[in-house]
Parts: structure tokens; sequence; C-alpha cells
């Protein structure tokens, strides 16, 4: 017995692509915006390894626990915002960078001044910002758009 094969031929109609072209089309461009967000996140989060190094540096030492404790969040996006958060779970953080009364006595005898770690490292990385984001953000630009 002999095996046969068929062949099937036919059409099944016209197919307009301009609807999936149009969904490819977003889809490229969502998955491009997705990886840009992500490198963005990824500088962000660099940069505030920065500015954790700055702030440490600037931080009073007694025992070292105020220095050893602050830490950074990643970089998250939420709508058009990045948000990273720096931060001391040190009880007295606040005092030391802040400033804060005297007190003996129950009487305020004086004022300590603030020493302003957290501030002044802040502005030193917004002052580096193009240096320390820009660069890494257009390298990943350039990596996403295939450049």
């Amino acid at each position: 017995m002999r095996k046969q094969r068929l062949k099937l031929m036919g059409s099944f109609g016209k197919f307009d692509t301009q609807d999936f072209d149009r969904f490819v089309n977003e889809f490229e461009n969502k998955v491009k915006g997705e990886a840009i967000v992500a490198a963005i996140e990824v500088a962000l989060t660099q940069t505030a390894g920065t500015a954790i190094n700055k702030v440490k540096k600037k931080t009073p030492v007694d025992k070292g626990t105020l220095r050893r404790n602050w830490q950074a969040s990643n970089a998250k996006h939420f709508g058009g915002m990045f948000l990273i958060d720096i931060y001391n779970n040190t009880d007295y953080a606040p005092f030391i960078e802040n400033g804060h009364r005297i007190v003996r006595g129950g009487r305020t005898v004086g004022y300590q001044p603030g020493v302003f770690m957290l501030r002044d490292a802040i502005r030193e990385v917004d002052n580096n910002w193009d240096r320390l984001v820009g660069r890494r953000f257009l390298q990943a630009l350039d990596n996403v758009l295939g450049g």
C-alpha cells in the first residue's frame, strides 16, 4: 500500500494587518518604556548609594550607631515620579540632624545646633545630578533604543 500525501490549498480571505501592526508598535513602545523606567530606577538607586556614602562621612560618631544605620530604599516609580527613601531608624537621628534643646532639671539651658548631615549630602548629590545620574541614564537609554 502506498502512502499518499495530501496537499491542502486554500485561501482564508484577506487579513488586514493594521491592527496587528499597531499592537506590535504599542507593545514595543511599552517594553522600551518599561526598560527606560527600569534603567532610571537603577541609576537612581546607584545615586542613592552615593548619597548614603556622603551622609555617612558627614555623620558625627560617638559609638558609630548613627553612622551605621543609614539606609536607602530602591527607587520606585509611581505615575510620573520616582521615589527613593534615605532614612535612619536610630531614635535620636532627627535631633542630631535638626538640632535640639538642652534640658537640665526641667529647664532649657541651651541649644545644640543641627549637624545637617542628610540635608548637606542631598544638596551635594543634587548639585552633581547631571554627572551622577545623567551619564547612567543616557547609557541605559542608548542600550534600550539600540544606539
